[in-house]
């Protein structure tokens, strides 16, 4: 028994060391090996750099295909080669660009979209978008019940086509995605500006979540979409608070005069932060008959109301300016005449309204 102790332990020491010497070289080997792939991707895409710009300068594609993509490395090299082009040139180049990836990488590319690889789909997904492939219906179909990063590089390249249809497709996903996802979605979707009309239209009068509702209307006034006027105002009585902050905020971005009455009636909401967002509304809007709805906010209990309503009063010019100097000299509300000074500060110091 004595004697097994020491056997044991020079047994794990030199089991310790050898396993510390295989993954020292394995780190090693393998710290070599990737410098030597970047070496070679490196000394590749220069020489695929100069072929592209000659191409460019020609505008002839043909003459970057033959020597190009022989090979799956070389694929990859110029594929990257065409995203670093695409970010920095446009007009003609552009279209050479587009060409060479035609003629190259777009046969290979409409294969990867179905590959088993997450990696080669997701990058094939991307391409789609940045070069306006347009793969079959199926196909789209099928990317967008794909893993959450793949829909969403399908999102954002079905966006970039161009086409209505695959927009559809784009406001399905929207509609069926449960994941936190749906804020992207949303910052994706803008990218297609005034396209989206139709679809926001149609969705908006379905029986969405109010998260969905909400983003939708947001959408509909950063676009802006001012024909959707009756569909954001329909939801100006919303059981949901969030629903109604987002309407308020969708009209003040709007800026349609007939929108006063509303917004005079969510200023009066139960909820500080519907009121809020409705005056800053009002404000935006510069009606003189918000002159007493906003004087009224000036003295709300709630910070973010009182200052909104302060930049209300600002908006209204030389009429909105006496009523901030009236109550910056009262003694009934320190807290409303704190914030009336503090815009009368700012006034004077910029010398804007």
């Amino acid at each position: 028994m004595n004697n097994t102790l020491p056997v044991l332990i020079s047994h794990s020491l030199f089991f310790t060391f050898f396993f510390s010497v295989v993954l020292l070289l394995f780190i090693v080997s393998r710290r070599i090996l990737i410098q030597r792939r970047e070496s070679r991707f490196q000394g590749r895409y220069l020489q695929v750099e100069q072929s592209v710009l000659q191409a460019i300068s020609r505008e002839d594609s043909q003459s970057i295909l033959e020597p190009a993509v022989r090979t799956s490395f070389q694929r990859k090299v110029l594929t990257q080669v065409l995203i670093d082009f695409l970010e920095v040139i446009s007009g003609r180049g552009q279209e050479t660009l587009k060409a060479i990836f035609e003629r190259s990488l777009k046969d290979r590319c409409l294969k990867d979209l179905r590959s088993r690889f997450v990696l080669r789909r997701l990058r094939a997904t991307r391409l789609v978008g940045l070069f306006a492939v347009l793969p079959e219906k199926t196909l789209l179909a099928d990317l967008l019940k794909d893993k959450p990063i793949i829909r969403l590089a399908a999102v954002n390249a079905m966006v970039r086509l161009q086409d209505q249809e695959s927009l559809g497709l784009v406001f399905e996903a929207f509609e069926q995605e449960s994941c936190p996802n749906i804020h992207t979605y949303t910052n994706i979707i803008f990218g297609a500006g005034e396209r989206v009309e139709p679809f926001v239209r149609l969705y908006l009068k379905k029986p969405l979540p109010a998260e969905k509702l909400s983003l939708l209307i947001e959408l509909a006034g950063a676009v802006p979409l001012l024909s959707l006027y009756p569909e954001v105002v329909a939801y100006a009585a919303h059981a949901e608070k969030e629903v109604r902050i987002k309407v308020a905020k969708t009209l003040g971005k709007f800026l349609v005069p007939y929108s006063y009455e509303v917004l005079e009636r969510m200023a009066d909401d139960g909820e500080w932060e519907v009121q809020a967002q409705a005056l800053k509304a009002l404000g935006n809007l510069k009606n003189p008959s918000a002159l007493v709805i906003l004087t009224r906010g000036l003295f709300s209990p709630v910070w973010y109301v009182r200052y909104n309503a302060r930049d209300g009063l600002r908006n209204l010019g030389p009429l909105g300016v006496r009523r901030l100097e009236e109550i910056s000299r009262q003694e009934v509300d320190r807290f409303a005449a704190d914030m009336a000074t503090m815009a009368l500060e700012e006034i004077s110091f910029s010398g804007v309204w």
